[in-house]
């Protein structure tokens, strides 16, 4: 019984012997034989819906297999959407999404399983590897090198995965006896029954519908007669089996089917009800063809066991063995083997366990992996070149870390001069002042791929950009103390800075290159005194420094007297906050009121040493 979900890993976009749940996405479908096991979902009324909407979805099988299959007209409506192949012809399929347009291309070729009629396995090859699909198969030892298409040249092609049918895969069925062998036991018993008279009929309890042709076609040949099945109807496109089997029940071989057909068989009747045309009572055996019955044995036995009266078990398998199965696999040599059916007594984890075994070694493995290009983006370790005799000048007492380096695609000749590695450097000749940190840098030093798109290095290239030119800046500008001599400023003085931070006053830099303009007021300025103001102050620098002050005058001057009396968020907080010059006092409200009106006339104003007015 299988227990394959119907996906592979490699192509999970195709679905095998498999038609429901995940399955109904599928961008094609694929049947190996007709057994109903591996037809589950197959006649679902969401896929026949799927069906009808889809341009591209089809069902690839064999030719037999499309004829069994049309025959049940449950599964008539497969008929405009199967598309049957040829055995051992490779042939290229378009897995199409419908929804996006996306188009992948593999190669299937049908290479017969000898499981039953029309059964096939599936060699998959395309972009992810060679994958088969065995579906059920029965091989012989030996089978495996003969089959051309798992051939290239005379190499067996490299397979990357195998899809089990892993039926009998446990020792209990080390040695299943060929169909040869099988065979000719049931050769033997069925000629030694019916040559005692026309009475003695042979009933095949065949619990499959179909699949146990082999049987008919060589018992037919063998005693020049046909078997007795309940329709034609599956055979009538098969002339090499249906000549060999009939509708008449007048025969002595029967392989006819009744839903109760062991209550016809317990009161010494056929399923068909048949009886001789004398009324002479016949004498029927029953000959069950089985393999697990078998595999339960402890002890070797033959392959013919009568269990009964009249009963006989007939070792007889569709299915490869233990031992066939280690010939094919040992053969192959796949990376990954993957079990569709579980044995009885058996869990999936010990079945995985011993297929492992089966595998391609981890170092054969390797020689077998795939690479893409993305490998050529690898870090290659090189050593930095120098002129003989320059090392110890470069890095004689210094701690340096090397730059490192892009080459430029034009140079050639210094490309040649590099050597080629891929792992780390060996430390040879190598100087003895080098660090830590110029190791480091070295084994890391990567070259430029011609494969890259380069998006990564272009936004290093901005990086570097934009940090050099910040370092120019920075150290460009400059500073308060090359103009300015610092003073420690008083508590008083502190704490009001301070308070007109706090007011919301925005300090501009002294010598940035853009003038900035303050919020408050678009058409603030500030009177300055004349040129020969700041020579007299500059004179004095060794005295006591002249008092100064900032004058910043409002909209409308009339409104200065009012705003000098009511101290406002200008007076408060002021754009340039400069501390009082030390021995200042804070100018008297007249004495700004008189200041102004000079200012506004145009007379000269005169400075007092010690004054409040200060600039």
């Amino acid at each position: 019984m299988s227990s394959f979900l119907g996906r592979m890993k490699e192509y999970p976009t195709v679905s095998l012997d498999r038609f429901d749940r995940e399955n109904l996405h599928a961008r094609a479908y694929f049947l190996s034989h007709c057994h109903k096991d591996h037809m589950k979902g197959l006649k679902g009324p969401l896929l026949k819906r799927k069906l009808q909407f889809s341009r591209t979805v089809r069902l690839y099988c064999s030719f037999v297999t499309k004829e069994l299959l049309l025959n049940n007209p449950k599964y008539s409506f497969w008929e405009e959407y199967i598309v049957p192949l040829e055995l051992e012809s490779p042939t290229q399929i378009s897995l199409v999404d419908e929804a996006s347009g996306e188009k992948e291309d593999i190669v299937v070729t049908l290479l017969p399983a000898g499981h039953c009629p029309g059964s096939v396995m599936f060699l998959f090859e395309g972009c992810r590897g060679n994958v088969l699909y065995t579906g059920d198969f029965r091989f012989a030892v030996g089978d495996t090198s003969r089959i051309e298409h798992l051939h290239s040249g005379s190499r067996v092609k490299d397979i990357q995965s195998v899809y089990l049918d892993s039926t009998f895969y446990d020792p209990r069925f080390y040695q299943i006896p060929t169909r040869e062998v099988c065979l000719n036991g049931i050769l033997e018993l069925v000629g030694n029954w019916i040559g005692q008279s026309s009475h003695h009929v042979v009933w095949l309890n065949c619990k499959a519908a179909y699949g146990y042709e082999y049987l008919f076609t060589n018992l037919g040949e063998e005693f020049n007669t046909q078997i007795h099945v309940n329709s034609l109807a599956m055979f009538k496109k098969m002339p090499e089996i249906l000549s060999y089997v009939t509708t008449d029940r007048r025969t002595q071989i029967h392989a006819c089917r009744h839903p109760k057909d062991e209550e016809f068989f317990l009161g010494n009747r056929l399923p068909c009800g048949c009886t001789s045309a004398d009324g002479t009572p016949l004498r029927i055996i029953s000959i069950k063809p089985s393999t697990m019955w078998f595999g339960e044995r402890t002890k070797k036995t033959n392959v013919i066991i009568k269990t009964g009266a009249s009963s006989y078990r007939a070792c007889f398998s569709f299915h490869s063995s233990y031992s066939e199965i280690r010939d094919f696999l040992s053969y192959l040599q796949p990376v990954n083997v993957y079990p569709s059916v579980i044995p009885i007594g058996r869990t999936m984890t010990e079945v995985t366990q011993m297929l492992k075994l089966m595998c391609r070694k981890r170092s054969d493995q390797e020689a077998f992996t795939y690479k893409p290009l993305g490998v050529l983006k690898r870090s290659r370790a090189e050593r930095p070149t120098y002129d003989s005799g320059s090392e110890d000048e470069l890095f004689e007492g210094l701690d340096l870390a090397p730059v490192r380096k892009k080459m430029g695609l034009n140079q050639d000749g210094l490309k040649e001069n590099l050597p080629e590695r891929t792992s780390a450097p060996v430390s040879v000749d190598e100087p003895s002042a080098l660090t830590v940190a110029e190791v480091q840098s070295v084994s890391c030093n990567y070259v430029d791929c011609t494969e890259s798109n380069g998006e990564e290095e272009d936004d290093e290239d901005e990086a570097k950009e934009t940090e050099s030119k910040d370092m120019v800046t920075d150290s460009e500008a400059p500073k308060w103390e090359d103009f300015f001599t610092t003073e420690m400023l008083t508590d008083s003085q502190n704490s009001q800075s301070q308070s007109s931070r706090m007011s919301g006053s925005q300090t501009p830099e002294l010598f940035s290159d853009k003038e900035e303009e303050t919020p408050d007021i678009a058409d603030d300025f500030s009177l300055t005194l004349s040129a020969s103001l700041s020579n007299h102050s500059s004179q004095n620098m060794d005295s006591s420094l002249p008092d100064t002050l900032i004058l910043r005058p409002e909209q409308q001057l009339g409104d200065a007297t009012t705003k000098t009396n009511e101290p406002s968020e200008s007076q408060v907080s002021s754009d340039f906050d400069v501390p009082s010059t030390p021995e200042s006092k804070v100018p008297h409200p007249d004495e700004l009121s008189q200041l102004y009106r000079k200012l506004a006339s145009g007379e000269e104003v005169e400075l007092r040493k010690g004054s409040a007015v200060s600039r």
